[in-house]
């Protein structure tokens, strides 16, 4: 009740002093990215606390202790084990990789996100991070800002398009806020989040609080980028095709990446045991591998920065790029919850620094040295990965701050995407929701379009004409009925055409007899038909194309046996009926 006066104290205000809207909107996105990079501090800074003051003393102690090695996996249960209590005080909805849920909350569900669940599956990113798990801070950051704006949104009982417009500030102003990157922040939201929606209605506004956040990160954080960059030094310009090669490279890898990480998490989704019991699993996997290579422990930026320093083997940063690609899948899979940012920055700089250091190798006098290829890597494989090019490029710009270095980025970030692409398609983030079914690009009416089988909406009570019958007899037929197109049935009750307006306009105008014209005559036989399985898209699709607005829905087993007829007004009135069930069970999962 003191939340709803608030909120009518605060528009009567803004209705007083006639605020334009787009001032308005103005101030609340200030306020967002303030929150949002609130809340990443926050975040970041319960991770440190459990990575410094628990996981990494103890397993540190334990890898230098030879007989103490073996407690390592242990170690992870522990977060397992928290994520255990989670689930079972919340619902086990909580475990795994959460960003594509979240852009289908964004992109197909207006916006509408389950606060509670939200929040308790950042507190299951806090431990599974902060306790020795193998993947990102970045995707549950983004969807913490994401959070920061549905409650704004809520608080003022915003529409749809302003609900999507206040999420995507929150995860510009998160992003920018824990890279100290404004620009890579507002891409960010409108490349990854909004699916490329750059509307300028959103633009302003996630430009306001993607700034913002990068001011309050600076006052919270201090103005240091996340990693210390070395230098960069452009040799050659033969050296570009060096860069184009390590795009190839990077595309591959990013495929590859994809492919492990959903085969690994679809073997834990059909392995015959119960939900809870499977991250344990996983993370004592993780474990056993991180008794040999304890790199591959937690978000891995130490590990980046190393190799950004110069200060690791080629043979090792090529071993440890697999190893990751393996303990990440893990980790997410077996349902720890992370995002993808981090471990993409920690592949992107091993496969860059490896292919750079055996480039280098042998041609040592038109190549830089291994550090700058692992720049180079990080902003390719992040763009190969997420198919988000330009957050990639900027982003790789703003931490390094040197315009020297955005054409060998553009060079192997497009020749990456480009290799990706030619595989799959689908980011990281979209693979699993294509193999669904479920179309983020499309929107919401294909989606929904695509979930309704024909039979489901069709009219199984067809009126259908007898082929023998007159042109008069066809008239006084038609006069009462509401469609202008009908099927046509031969002696056996099997269709053998399609009747409509355009068939028999021209006769209505003709003098005489019409007795003597049959609708044999008249109809069309190169029907186009629907089956009962098909999705309303697919129907819809040939509507369009074929300009028609009815079609017959037949056996397939039968061409010939007419078992309802699909009109456009039943596709809609199935989709609104889809539509509104959808959102009514949304509005109860809120």
């Amino acid at each position: 009740m003191k939340v709803a006066k608030i909120r009518q104290k605060i528009i009567s205000f803004v209705g007083k002093i006639h605020l334009p809207e787009y001032v308005f909107l103005v101030l609340v996105a200030f306020l967002i990215g303030t929150l949002a990079a609130l809340g990443s501090f926050l975040f970041i800074r319960s991770v440190d606390f459990l990575w410094h003051n628990f996981f990494l003393p103890t397993s540190s102690f334990c890898q230098s202790m030879p007989f103490y090695r073996i407690f390592i996996p242990f170690l992870l249960l522990i977060a397992a084990f928290l994520l255990f209590i989670l689930a079972k005080l919340y619902s086990p909805e909580i475990y795994g990789y959460g960003f594509p849920e979240f852009l289908t909350n964004v992109n197909l569900k207006g916006g509408i996100i389950r606060i509670k669940y939200a929040l308790v599956k950042i507190l299951a990113a806090i431990i599974t991070l902060g306790l020795g798990g193998s993947a990102g801070q970045e995707g549950p950051i983004a969807q913490l800002g994401g959070v920061v704006g549905a409650i704004t949104s809520r608080f003022f009982v915003a529409s749809e398009q302003r609900r999507r417009t206040f999420i995507a500030c929150g995860t510009a102003g998160a992003i920018a806020a824990i890279f100290n990157a404004p620009i890579a922040g507002v891409f960010f939201a409108q490349e990854i989040v909004l699916l490329g929606d750059f509307e300028l209605t959103n633009f302003m506004p996630v430009i306001v609080s993607s700034g913002m956040g990068t001011i309050v990160s600076r006052v919270l954080f201090g103005s240091k980028p996340v990693f210390h960059l070395p230098l960069y030094s452009f040799i050659n310009n033969w050296e570009l095709l060096f860069y184009v090669f390590l795009g190839v490279f990077l595309g591959l890898l990013a495929y590859f990446f994809i492919r492990v990480f959903y085969a690994t998490k679809a073997y834990f989704d059909n392995l015959p045991l119960p939900v809870y019991l499977k991250p344990f699993i996983g993370f004592f996997i993780v474990g056993v591998i991180g008794m040999f290579f304890p790199q591959i422990f937690g978000v891995g930026y130490a590990q980046v920065q190393a190799v950004l320093n110069g200060k690791m083997i080629s043979n090792l940063m090529f071993l440890l790029v697999f190893l990751k690609i393996v303990a990440t899948a893990i980790t997410l899979g077996s349902g720890g919850v992370g995002g993808m940012f981090s471990p993409a920055f920690y592949i992107g700089a091993m496969a860059g620094g490896s292919f750079g250091a055996l480039v280098h190798h042998f041609y040592p006098n038109i190549t830089a040295t291994y550090p700058a290829y692992a720049v180079v890597g990080i902003a390719a494989f992040l763009g190969a990965l997420t198919h988000a090019p330009v957050t990639a490029v900027f982003l790789a710009f703003e931490m390094t701050g040197d315009y020297y270095i955005i054409l060998p980025i553009l060079f192997a970030t497009v020749t990456g995407i480009i290799v990706t692409y030619a595989f799959s398609r689908e980011s990281i983030d979209t693979y699993e929701l294509s193999q669904k079914g479920i179309d983020l690009h499309a929107g919401h009416e294909r989606n929904i379009l695509n979930a309704i089988r024909v039979k489901d909406a069709m009219t199984p009570d067809v009126i259908a004409v007898p082929e023998n019958m007159t042109f008069r007899e066809f008239i006084r037929f038609v006069r009462d009925k509401k469609h202008t197109c009908f099927p046509v049935v031969n002696e056996k009750g099997e269709l053998s055409g399609i009747i409509s307006f355009q068939n028999f306009r021209e006769m209505l105008a003709e003098e005489g007899s019409k007795d003597h014209i049959s609708v044999k005559e008249m109809k069309t036989k190169d029907v186009i038909t629907a089956f009962p399985e098909e999705t309303l898209e697919n129907a819809m699709g040939k509507m369009r194309y074929h300009h028609i607005e009815r079609l017959p829905v037949v056996d397939p087993n039968d061409p010939q046996k007419l078992v309802g007829f699909l009109s456009q007004r039943d596709v809609w009135t199935a989709y609104n009926k889809a539509l509104l069930t959808r959102m009514g069970r949304e509005r109860k999962e809120e």
